[in-house]
């Protein structure tokens, strides 16, 4: 079986993660969403159980229970007293593999769900988020809301919920974690009494296939009324998990976009005060996943701000990063890296990640080393090899009347599409 522990007595507290190899990359298409609720619906408790006595039983143990889905993972938090460790590992194997799957609880649920994209539609920072991974991955899986849309949730019922389940989780592989007080005998025998006996984890998005740039520069303006300020996104496609590239690109990128001394956040904020926030951001996964940079100017220097945004970001694929630059990059990448250690909780999180995301061991164990042996030739490589600014995607969340001329005269755009905001 597999199982992962990290023991520390400095509290008498024990945190326990259930790892799930299944995420909204299993949604069938048309049911975005239905792997969060599935997700939601398991946390309401196991047949036999009212929710109202689950959270009463969670309660008299000192516990606290989550569930997270996301693209790759449905991830079973729970912290409980050192005392109660058992009588909670069995009300959560109870929970995972004998949910009650109530239709009540789900009517519930959907409305919640219904209500968050509803909620959405008031954030514009989120909303742009979304519009963005899914202009810049169209059908691919990686394009999927996590919560889905409104025509998706209206397709789901509690009969979906439960043949998902029983797909995909019921028989299916999952990963065990314990850190703090407890040693790694006592969770391997508490374990062997309470859960059934694991499959090696099939680490999800391995059948995944090949993501595809877009050519050409293409606009998408998210139409919402009297917006003065805007949200900007602009990005392509950065690198996978498992590429060469990917430590040099790390470094290259925090030099650029990451830090607030970087030229992206000096430049727009720093120099033009035209956004509070200016930063770029680097996501890997078994195929290219994002990079993209987000910034918040008003609707007056939205296009402005894209412009600059351009130049820098040719400025930075043609040029490369000063070695200045680079060593203060790589000094922050390591010296901030110990905060993601710096628990037993996090170190847990570390090895889950290896096993369930297709992370290699090294990556972990050698986070400074690698870091630290970029140089500046292999991250200016890494840039040009793995940054397109002839290729990108911009969306801007604004009223389109105001702004779509301006975003249309930018340089290289192929297209210039408007969508309402509440299209969904």
């Amino acid at each position: 079986m597999s199982i992962f522990v990290e023991s520390s007595d400095v509290l008498p507290l024990v945190d326990l993660e259930i790892a799930l190899p299944v995420g909204s990359l299993q949604d069938p298409a048309g049911q975005e969403g239905l792997a969060q609720l599935t997700g939601h619906l398991m946390r309401r408790g196991p047949r036999g159980l009212s929710q109202a006595r689950f959270e009463d039983r969670l309660a008299s143990l000192g516990s606290r229970v989550s569930v997270e889905v996301s693209m790759r993972s449905t991830r079973i938090r729970a912290t409980v007293l050192r005392r109660n460790l058992g009588p909670l590992l069995g009300l959560l194997a109870d929970m995972v593999w004998q949910p009650a799957l109530r239709a009540s609880d789900f009517v519930k649920l959907k409305r919640r769900a219904q209500a968050a994209l509803v909620a959405r539609l008031d954030d514009d920072q989120t909303l742009g988020a979304v519009c963005f991974r899914e202009a810049l991955f169209g059908d691919h899986p990686y394009g999927r809301a996590l919560g889905g849309h409104a025509d998706s949730l209206g397709r789901i019922g509690v009969q979906q919920v439960g043949d998902f389940y029983e797909r995909h989780i019921a028989k299916g592989s999952f990963l065990i974690g314990a850190a703090g007080d407890v040693t790694e005998s006592e969770v391997r025998s508490l374990i062997a009494s309470h859960f059934p006996r694991s499959r090696r984890a099939k680490r999800n998005g391995s059948d995944v296939p090949a993501t595809r740039v877009r050519r050409g520069r293409h606009v998408v303006i998210v139409d919402k009324p009297e917006r003065t300020q805007t949200q900007l996104f602009i990005g392509t496609l950065g690198a996978r998990t498992r590429d060469r590239n990917l430590f040099p690109l790390i470094v290259s990128n925090t030099a650029f976009g990451g830090t607030f001394s970087g030229p992206l956040m000096q430049q727009v904020r720093g120099v033009r005060g035209w956004s509070y926030g200016a930063y770029s951001r680097l996501l890997h996964s078994t195929q290219r996943d994002a990079w993209y940079m987000s910034t918040a100017p008003s609707a007056e220097y939205s296009a402005d701000c894209a412009a600059l945004q351009l130049d820098l970001l040719e400025q930075w694929v043609e040029r490369g990063t000063k070695k200045a630059d680079l060593r203060f990059a790589q000094r922050y990448l390591i010296n901030s890296h110990c905060f993601d250690r710096d628990t037993p909780s996090k170190r847990l999180e570390s090895r889950l990640d290896v096993e369930l995301l297709d992370i290699p061991r090294s990556y972990v164990d050698k986070y400074d080393g690698l870091i630290a042996r970029v140089t500046r030739e292999q991250a200016n490589d890494a840039t040009r090899a793995r940054i397109s600014p002839r290729d990108l995607i911009i969306v801007v969340v604004a009223t389109a009347s105001e702004v779509a001329r301006s975003f249309e005269r930018l340089p290289g755009v192929r297209s210039l599409e408007v969508v309402p905001f509440d299209r969904n």
